[in-house]
C-alpha cells in the first residue's frame, strides 16, 4: 500500500489562492465589458429602422457627452412644411368660429369635399346611400370614433346598419356597434401576411373558410342599429362554393351557390328585422371571403377598415382592381384616412419617406374612388413618460406637419385631430379627465373619447357642408 504523506497546510496557500481568483474574476469582468462595448459598437453601426409594427433606434454610446447636433435636412423639412401650408391654415383660421377645428381644404380650388356634399345634398331630391370608407389603425378599431361619426351622420342625414363588417375580428367582443361570433378561419392580413394564398380584399384582409366554419351577426340593442334588412356577402370564388344561410336561429339553412368568378362578387339578402344572420360554406377550397355589410336603405353608411398596426403604406399591398371593383358596389362618396401613430418614433422628425409613399397611396386610392372626397385627419396626440411625467411625443408636431404635407400634395382634405383634441399634452387631459377618455396606454382613446372627438369632425364636416349649401342656394 502506497503511503499517504500529509503536507503542512499553510495560511500562504490560502492568500495566494484568493488572489488567483480575484485575478480571473477581474479578467472575466474585462473580458465581458469589452464583449458589452463591441456589440454595442456594431449596433451604432445600424441606421434606424422602422416598419408598422417594430421600430429601432441607432446605439448612441455618447448620446450623453455629446453635444446635440442638428438634423438641418429634418428642420429644413419640417420649416417648407409651414411655409407651404401658411395660407390655407390662415384662411381657415380666418372664417373658422371659435373653438372649432375647421378642415383644410388643399385641392386648389376649394372642391376637396364637393362629391361628398354633392351626394348628401341629392339626397333631399332622391333618397339614396351615401358611403364613407373609414380607413385607420387601432386608434378606431371596435368602431371607436367611427361608431359615433356614423350614428351622428345617420340622426342627421337617415340610415340604419353597421354598413361593412370582417368576417373575423380581435375586438369582436369589444366592439359595441355588432353582435360577432365565428370559428374555424383562416385570416390572413396586409399587416401579418400568414397565408401566402391570399388575395387581400378593400379591407385589406382574407378569410378562408375551414372545415365546420360558421359566422355570426346579431345587431345590438341601439338606435339604428337593433336589426338587419339588408345584407350583403363580398367574396371571389374560383370553384362550386356554396354559402349555407339562415336567419333568427333557424335549424335549418337554406343552401346558395356562389358565383363563380375570378372578381370580387357581392351576394344579397333582404330580410325584415333580422335579429341574427349565421352564415356556413362547403366547397371552400377555391373561396376567399372579404367581409359582410349590413344597412337598410336611404343615408349615410360608414364603413370601418380598421387594421391594428397600420400605417397607410401596406394599402398599397391591396391591388387596385380589387378596390376598384369594390367601389363598383360600393359607390363610396368619402374616403376618411386616419394613420400615422403606428410610424411615429420618440424624437423623430424626419418623415420624408413617409410622406412621398403615402402620397403614391393617396393617389392611388383616388384612381380607385373616382366618385369620393377625400379627407386625411392627422395624429392624435399621443404622451411618452419623460422624466416621470407624461408629456406629447417630440415627433407627434412633425408627423402632423408631414400629414398636412400629403394632403397638400394629393390636392384633398385635411383635418387636425392634434389641435381639435386640444393640442399639446391634450392626451394627458384625456387620460386624467373623471370619467376618463382615453387608455393609459396615453395613445389610443376609449368610446368616450371618440365620442367627444367625432363630435368635433362631425361639426367641423356640417360647418363645411353648410356653407356649402347656402353658397349653392344664393
Amino acid at each position: 500500500m502506497d503511503a499517504v504523506v500529509d503536507v503542512p497546510w499553510h495560511p500562504s496557500k490560502l492568500a495566494r489562492a484568493e488572489v488567483v481568483m480575484r485575478n480571473n474574476s477581474l479578467y472575466q469582468s474585462f473580458l465581458l465589458c469589452v464583449l458589452v462595448m463591441g456589440g454595442l459598437s456594431l449596433l451604432s453601426l445600424l441606421p434606424d429602422y422602422r416598419t408598422e409594427s417594430f421600430s429601432f433606434r441607432r446605439v448612441n454610446l455618447l448620446a450623453d457627452v455629446k453635444p446635440d447636433v442638428i438634423d438641418t435636412a429634418a428642420v429644413a423639412f419640417r420649416d417648407s412644411l409651414v411655409v407651404a401650408q401658411d395660407s390655407v391654415k390662415q384662411l381657415v383660421r380666418e372664417v373658422c368660429p371659435p373653438g372649432l377645428t375647421c378642415i383644410e381644404d388643399y385641392s386648389g380650388d376649394s372642391t376637396a369635399l364637393n362629391k361628398f356634399y354633392d351626394a348628401l345634398m341629392a339626397m333631399a331630391e332622391k333618397p339614396r346611400a351615401v358611403r364613407v370608407a373609414f380607413y385607420g389603425d387601432s386608434f378606431i378599431e371596435g368602431d371607436i370614433f367611427s361608431g359615433s361619426l356614423r350614428d351622428s351622420l345617420q340622426a342627421t342625414f337617415g340610415g340604419r346598419g353597421v354598413g361593412f363588417v370582417p368576417i373575423t375580428s380581435q375586438v369582436a367582443g369589444f366592439r359595441y356597434t355588432i353582435k360577432h361570433a365565428f370559428q374555424n378561419w383562416r385570416t390572413s392580413s396586409i399587416i401579418n401576411r400568414t397565408d401566402s394564398t391570399a388575395e387581400y380584399g378593400p379591407a385589406g384582409y382574407c378569410f378562408v373558410p375551414m372545415e365546420g366554419n360558421w359566422v355570426e351577426y346579431r345587431p345590438v340593442r341601439r338606435r339604428f342599429l337593433n336589426d338587419f334588412n339588408t345584407v350583403k356577402l363580398y367574396y371571389k370564388n374560383n370553384g362550386n362554393a356554396i354559402l349555407n344561410f339562415s336567419v333568427n336561429y333557424d335549424t335549418t339553412a337554406k343552401a346558395f351557390p356562389l358565383k363563380r368568378s375570378k372578381h370580387l362578387q357581392e351576394w344579397t339578402y333582404r330580410g325584415k328585422r333580422l335579429k341574427a344572420v349565421h352564415l356556413s360554406f362547403d366547397g371552400y377550397d377555391s373561396l376567399r371571403l372579404f367581409g359582410a355589410s349590413f344597412e337598410d336603405g336611404a343615408g349615410v353608411y360608414v364603413d370601418n377598415f380598421s387594421l391594428r398596426g397600420n400605417s397607410g403604406m401596406s394599402l398599397s399591398a391591396v391591388d387596385r382592381s380589387m378596390f376598384a371593383r369594390f367601389n363598383q358596389y360600393r359607390n363610396y362618396r368619402l374616403v376618411i384616412l386616419q394613420f400615422g401613430l403606428n410610424m411615429v418614433v420618440e424624437d423623430s422628425l424626419d418623415y420624408r419617406g413617409y410622406v412621398q409613399r403615402m402620397v403614391r397611396v393617396v393617389n392611388n386610392l383616388k384612381k380607385s374612388f373616382p366618385q369620393a372626397s377625400f379627407l386625411l385627419l392627422s395624429v392624435s396626440d399621443r404622451s411618452t413618460n419623460s422624466s416621470g411625467r407624461f408629456e406629447t411625443m417630440n415627433a407627434i408636431p412633425a408627423m402632423r406637419n408631414a400629414q398636412r404635407l400629403i394632403a397638400q400634395r394629393t390636392g384633398i382634405a385635411f383635418w387636425d385631430m392634434f389641435e381639435a383634441m386640444g393640442g399639446e399634452n391634450s392626451m394627458v387631459n384625456f387620460v386624467h379627465a373623471r370619467p376618463s377618455l382615453a387608455a393609459k396606454d396615453y395613445t389610443h382613446l376609449n368610446f368616450r373619447g371618440g365620442e367627444k372627438l367625432s363630435h368635433s369632425l362631425l361639426e367641423s364636416m356640417l360647418y363645411g357642408y353648410n356653407r356649402y349649401v347656402e353658397l349653392h342656394q344664393q
